[in-house]
């Protein structure tokens, strides 16, 4: 055996490299994101609704602010874009707009793009949306029953993703054990905060076709792929630069989707 290393860490004021430049103000914020004149604001109009049919989206009033240039439905985006890459076995599409139906509360149903973050925001207001609510279903135990509300249609059951792993002979250990517990644990839901929200700057150069995004994603080598596809691009016509400080994100700003 070697010898045990003589340097201890474990309860030990260890000093810490990274902690000066965010204490001193020297690191980079979404704040410091450098914008070229004329930028445009975005902001996303949400679902108030976990599951419910859109039958129509009226954006003309929000369009007819001043400084609003566009507003974006599902239908434009399905005209634009492709739906997200996804890791299930299940053929789901999931885009950056929900189209007919939203799943969830807060769902993104449309984008207002303004010449300032406030008219942005504003204008969400003035879009109409109408849905016809369903019926939802919080108890995944409930959900994975016969007869259940679908999520997915097409899916034909709430089971999107099914794994199982096995390790040696568990039934056979449960069998000659001299005693056996069982238990039942609700796991309540919980969502990860960071202070500094989810930001992007993206940039687009008609004349070599080159996507330039500057975002505080921390999972970049799996949001580039997800991005040139959608955008129907190849690869090397995105440009993804993540800096160094994300701005807290605890693991949720590595998900492409909710």
């Amino acid at each position: 055996m070697t010898e045990a290393a003589t340097d201890k860490y474990v309860g030990q004021p260890i000093e810490r490299k990274e902690d000066a430049r965010l204490l001193t103000g020297n690191a980079i914020f979404a704040d410091h994101y450098p914008t070229r004149p004329g930028t445009l604001h975005a902001a996303v109009l949400r679902s108030p609704y976990a599951h419910a049919d859109i039958l129509s989206i009226d954006t003309s009033a929000a369009l007819a602010l001043p400084g609003v240039t566009d507003v974006l439905t599902g239908a434009d985006v399905r005209a634009l874009s492709e739906p997200f890459l996804m890791v299930l076995k299940l053929p789901l599409d999931e885009w950056a707009l929900a189209g007919d139906r939203v799943r969830y509360a807060g769902e993104a149903v449309a984008l207002v793009l303004a010449t300032d973050r406030y008219v942005a925001e504003d204008a969400l207001e003035h879009i109409v949306v109408e849905y016809r609510g369903l019926e939802t279903i919080v108890d995944p135990e409930k959900a994975v029953l016969d007869g259940a509300v679908l999520v997915h249609e097409d899916a034909g059951n709430n089971i999107v993703s099914e794994r199982k792993f096995t390790y040696g002979d568990p039934d056979a250990a449960f069998a000659a054990a001299e005693r056996r517990i069982s238990i039942t644990i609700d796991y309540p839901r919980n969502s990860l905060t960071p202070i500094e929200g989810f930001v992007v700057v993206a940039d687009y150069d008609a004349e070599s076709g080159l996507f330039d995004i500057l975002s505080n994603f921390q999972g970049p080598y799996t949001g580039h792929p997800v991005m040139a596809r959608s955008l129907r691009v190849p690869e090397s016509g995105v440009r993804l630069r993540t800096p160094a400080c994300s701005g807290g994100s605890f693991g949720v700003k590595q998900a492409v989707l909710p």
